[in-house]
Parts: structure tokens; C-alpha cells; sequence
């Protein structure tokens, strides 16, 4: 029987359409995260409708204000471009060939944890991986 010569086509715009999702780590991660903080918690409660009504809309709006400010800090940490560098070759043969040879491939082939990199090649580095003082 003979193949269809698109059959390789297909496979390509299949496997690239697959959804590769969050690593389990990730997920792990996640589920373990902090839930945000309930804003209505500290809220005392009076009884009059108008004062606790008031003093939703006080907590609700105080939330929301902090909840922009641990979101502008999370914004402006993924898109700050001065945590990482590149390393370029001419050819993947190149650079697998390094990655293998500096024993870097266990890590990753194209973007590598700069600590788990530090801890292969015995440097030591100036902050642990939570990004407090070692």
C-alpha cells in the first residue's frame, strides 16, 4: 500500500497542535500556592446595612489595590530580560555536542535553570533558587 506523501505533513501539524500544558512541577505548584487573601476577612460586622456595605466596598477596594501590586511585581519580574542570557551556536549538532560535553542535557536542550546549571558545573551562587540569600 502506499503512503500518502502528506502523512508526515499531518503528523507535524498534529504534534504542533497538541496541547503541551504545564509540567506536572508546575501543577504541583499551583495546587501547593497561596490562596489570595480573603478581603472581606477583617471586615467587622455592625449589623446596619449601610456601614457594612461601606465597609465591604473599603476591603474590596483595599484588595483589589494590593492584589495590582503583587500583580504589577509578578508582570515586571516575567519581563525583566536582565535574569538570563543566550548562548548561540552555528548548528543543534553544536550545540547539543556542548550541552552533552559540559553534562547539561540532563537540565534541558534549550532553556536550562541557571541554578541547576550553577550546581552541574560547582559554582557556587550568591542567592538560593527562592531568590533570598544563601
Amino acid at each position: 500500500m502506499d503512503s500518502n506523501p502528506n502523512d508526515d505533513l499531518l503528523a507535524q501539524l498534529q504534534a504542533s497542535a497538541a496541547p503541551s500544558g504545564p509540567s506536572n512541577d508546575e501543577l504541583l505548584a499551583q495546587l501547593n500556592a497561596e490562596p489570595e487573601p480573603d478581603p472581606l476577612a477583617n471586615v467587622e460586622y455592625t449589623g446596619n446595612l449601610e456601614t457594612d456595605s461601606a465597609a465591604e466596598l473599603d476591603a474590596l477596594a483595599k484588595g483589589f489595590r494590593e492584589r495590582t501590586k503583587r500583580e504589577d511585581e509578578r508582570f515586571r519580574l516575567a519581563t525583566d530580560s536582565e535574569y538570563w542570557f543566550a548562548v548561540c551556536f552555528r548548528t543543534r549538532e553544536d550545540k547539543e555536542a556542548f550541552l552533552q560535553a559540559a553534562r547539561l542535557m540532563a537540565i534541558g536542550d534549550k532553556y536550562l535553570d541557571g541554578y541547576a546549571v550553577a550546581r552541574a558545573l560547582g559554582i557556587p551562587m550568591p542567592t538560593n533558587e527562592e531568590g533570598g540569600e544563601s
